[in-house]
């Protein structure tokens, strides 16, 4: 009976933690909707909208992995809430404070699926 009690636990530890993880498709919708115009459907810093930034301004390359101020997940989800003037980065990038910590958590899982391609 102790070890199917432990079992069912850790079967539903197991569901409670990919109901809780990040959404890597659901962030590359959001990320189509909200980043790659600046920042390119890749993430190397080369959409649309990148041309007409002024140097200083330009978006960073994601694809890249290094990251001024977006050094881990809370910081990446702090410049994506709050914007870039509000941490010192570039005004242009905009705050996403709109979105739920669970778009923000599949935002960020996505970005960082961005890096690991490199």
């Amino acid at each position: 009976m102790k070890k199917l009690c432990l079992i069912l636990s850790l079967v539903l530890v197991g569901l409670q933690r990919n109901a809780l993880a990040a959404d890597v498709e659901k962030g590359k919708t959001l990320y189509a909707q909200r980043c790659a115009m600046c920042h390119g459907d890749s993430g190397e810093g080369n959409g649309p909208l990148a041309a007409t930034m002024p140097e200083g301004q330009k978006p960073r390359n994601l694809a890249a992995g290094a990251n001024k101020y977006a050094s881990d997940d809370a910081k990446l989800t702090e410049l994506l809430q709050k914007g870039g003037a509000a941490v010192g980065l570039s005004v242009l990038m905009p705050s996403q404070a709109d979105l739920k910590a669970a778009d923000l958590a599949d935002l960020v899982a996505f970005v960082n699926s961005l890096r690991k391609k490199q």
